[in-house]
């Protein structure tokens, strides 16, 4: 790839690695930073390189990352998304698929510590719906609240309940392993993590504070993190996944870690994308 200055950028690699038996990675680092720059000063994405040369769709379009390009930066606004090739090699695996692209920009900040990147959340079909159910009900919390005691109390003092256990030890004894076993108060939280993000009135832009910021309607989440020093600082990035619904449970298909510069530059540091990964050729298998 040339960049806006005429040189030609050195190739990045891409390191296809196990995470598990069951799940494939891919890594999407530079070589150097100077290769990485010039990706970013040239708004473009480098093919990868290989035995059987280049992505079987050809180049992505400029400003959007599909998981198949070596590293990514952009200058301006950047488009995140989970490629038609991978989505038809998947199969079945896609079918609950609930969000499919991000839109990702730079957000401005008063501040000269921390950096702030908005994704816009494209989700699919009924993505919304199916993500906003809490991951675990009232009554659900209740049961598990009552389980956990009666395990705690059963292999402390061999019976199940508090009256019991009091009648044949100290009351302290018996008060010190249910404060243990207290799971807390019941709150309503989702699989996926965005949505458990604190609301966007939260985030003060004049003194703002890391952490993950969600707006109202939940289409939008921001991410206030350290300013990166370079597109290729892998100490400051924010991890968001790409949920699908599969047997009733949200899992992650695939996921990626971004990051921002204090002059709005974006760089995605790292990408995965569970069980799948691309050959040499351009072409996604399942692993």
């Amino acid at each position: 790839m040339i960049d806006e200055n005429g040189t030609e950028a050195e190739t990045e690699n891409v390191e296809v690695a196990k995470k598990s038996p069951s799940k494939k990675k891919l890594i999407f680092a530079a070589t150097t930073l100077a290769a990485v720059t010039g990706l970013v000063l040239a708004g473009c994405s480098a093919v990868p390189s290989g035995n059987g040369g280049g992505s079987s769709e050809g180049e992505p379009q400029r400003g959007v990352f599909e998981f198949q390009t070596n590293a990514y930066g952009s200058e301006g606004e950047l488009t995140i998304r989970i490629p038609e090739a991978l989505i038809k090699a998947a199969g079945s695996d896609a079918d609950g698929l609930l969000v499919g692209q991000l839109t990702a920009k730079a957000r401005e900040l008063d501040s000269s510590k921390f950096c702030a990147v908005s994704l816009a959340i494209d989700y699919r079909g009924d993505g919304l719906d199916a993500l906003d159910e809490p991951s675990m009900t009232e009554k659900e919390h209740s049961e598990h609240a009552k389980s956990e005691l009666e395990f705690q109390l059963r292999r402390e003092f061999g019976v199940s309940t508090v009256e019991e256990a009091k009648a044949q030890n100290p009351a302290e004894w018996v008060d010190e392993i249910v404060a243990g076993a207290d799971i807390g108060e019941y709150e309503a939280k989702h699989d996926w993590a965005p949505l458990n993000a604190s609301p966007v009135a939260d985030l003060d832009t004049s003194d703002p504070q890391s952490g993950e910021y969600i707006s109202d309607d939940s289409k939008t989440v921001t991410f206030v993190q350290q300013c990166a020093t370079s597109p290729n600082d892998d100490e400051t990035t924010d991890a968001i996944g790409f949920p699908v619904q599969t047997g009733g449970k949200i899992k992650t298909f695939a996921s990626i870690e971004i990051n921002v510069m204090k002059n709005g530059t974006l760089g995605i540091m790292e990408a995965e994308v569970t069980d799948y990964a691309r050959d040499s050729n351009g072409d996604w298998i399942g692993g």
